[in-house]
């Protein structure tokens, strides 16, 4: 299982995206009931996190290769789960997968399917700065909570898990701790206070120097409403200045 895993990360790379693994079970003890996944503690599960480079080789190469495709929800959603496809029918072809998605949610519930900022903690990828973070906090209202890389600060996204319910972790393998970059109770409030109040003009994401950031024909998608985007996407694939 070793060299498929390998060859998922050199070809999620090449499309911009990055794979953590871990445990069930590590995710299993950090959220309700409501929110556990039914595997074995040791199974292995695997997070696909975007990069601001996958836009440019993932999102706009699907693109171009399906210009007259209907999709029924966002065409970067779709982008990915034709990727996570891809892996699945190729390098993946021969094993049980489970996968879920960012934006899929329990039809019964309502609920998501999975809480991906908690993968994200738990797989060391990014550090999950909720209230509890944060000390003699001023403000009375509900803060959410947000995830900062190590690398790309706000700008990345988790996107995908795939649970592998017959391929399991060693037993002694414990959680390595993402790393926490921002340490100082009143950079978290900041930080914090920027994700829910100004969320819109991404100074969140910038609470750390990253790398890299989203490209501006990027940043421009996700500032277009959902319902408009699709005016970009046809100007993209027809030349047009976006």
């Amino acid at each position: 299982m070793d060299a498929k895993l390998n060859e998922v990360r050199d070809q999620a790379e090449s499309r911009g995206f990055v794979t953590y693994t871990f445990k069930v079970g590590w995710y299993n003890d950090a959220v309700g009931n409501a929110f556990k996944l039914p595997f074995e503690y040791d199974a292995l599960g695997v997070l696909l996190l975007s990069s601001p480079d996958m836009f440019e080789l993932n999102f706009l190469p699907y693109l171009k290769n399906n210009p007259t495709q209907e999709v029924h929800r966002d065409p970067l959603d779709c982008s990915v789960a034709d990727f996570v496809s891809h892996l699945k029918e190729s390098i993946l072809k021969n094993e049980a997968v489970e996968t879920y998605f960012d934006y899929e949610t329990d039809p019964r519930t309502r609920r998501p399917r999975i809480l991906l900022q908690t993968v994200g903690h738990v797989a060391g990828a990014a550090f999950y700065y909720q209230q509890m973070h944060v000390t003699n906090s001023e403000s009375s209202k509900k803060l959410y909570g947000v995830s900062i890389h190590p690398d790309y600060g706000g700008w990345f996204a988790f996107r995908s898990v795939m649970v592998f319910p017959h391929h399991f972790l060693p037993r002694d393998l414990s959680p390595k701790p993402p790393v926490d970059v921002v340490p100082g109770n009143e950079d978290r409030l900041k930080l914090l206070l920027l994700f829910n109040d100004h969320w819109k003009d991404n100074r969140f994401r910038d609470i750390i120097q990253p790398q890299k950031r989203y490209s501006e024909l990027q940043q421009k998608y996700f500032n277009t409403l959902p319902a408009d985007r699709k005016i970009l996407v046809n100007n993209y694939l027809s030349g047009l200045p976006p």
